[in-house]
């Protein structure tokens, strides 16, 4: 009876080591979930992204398009607005995914500024009280898009 438990003992012992070496601790399977995750963001986040060149003519071409703070004043017709927000819906689309997920934000804020300045015509909300006031922040929102657009090309 003694010789079947010890045999017993001996293959609780082998299983043991068995799961042992072939079940990894949970701290390792933790770090691998992360080094697993980390890998699928990065991959998430790369792909079909344009590339600065890729993308920049088509952010130049809506900003060549936005008719100048000077040219509409403070009261443009209905027209001008009306023909500026048409072409700033069109082209929305096209301007995501931007070339990096930093500047996804501040071209979305600068289509929304401009969106709800031509919109209202003049503005005039909270956010945005008028058209001087829309255009210093879509000033501010390119300078932003510039600077990281041109630490991508640098980098």
């Amino acid at each position: 009876m003694r010789a079947v438990s010890m045999g017993s003992r001996l293959g609780q012992l082998a299983s043991r080591e068995m799961y042992k070496r072939f079940v990894p601790e949970p701290g390792h399977v933790r770090i691998a979930a992360l080094v697993i995750v980390a890998a699928l963001l990065l991959a998430a986040c790369s792909a079909g992204r344009p590339t600065a060149e890729e993308w920049q003519p088509t952010w130049e071409r809506v900003l060549a398009t936005m008719p100048s703070e000077s040219a509409i004043g403070e009261n443009p017709s209905q027209a001008v607005c009306d023909k500026t927000l048409a072409f700033l819906r069109s082209n929305r689309v096209q301007l995501f995914p931007t070339p990096d997920p930093v500047v996804d934000d501040t071209v979305r804020d600068w289509i929304d500024i401009a969106e709800d300045a031509f919109f209202e015509c003049p503005p005039r909300n909270e956010r945005v009280g008028s058209f001087s006031e829309a255009y210093g922040l879509l000033r501010r929102f390119q300078g932003e898009i510039a600077f990281v657009l041109n630490m991508d090309r640098t980098s």
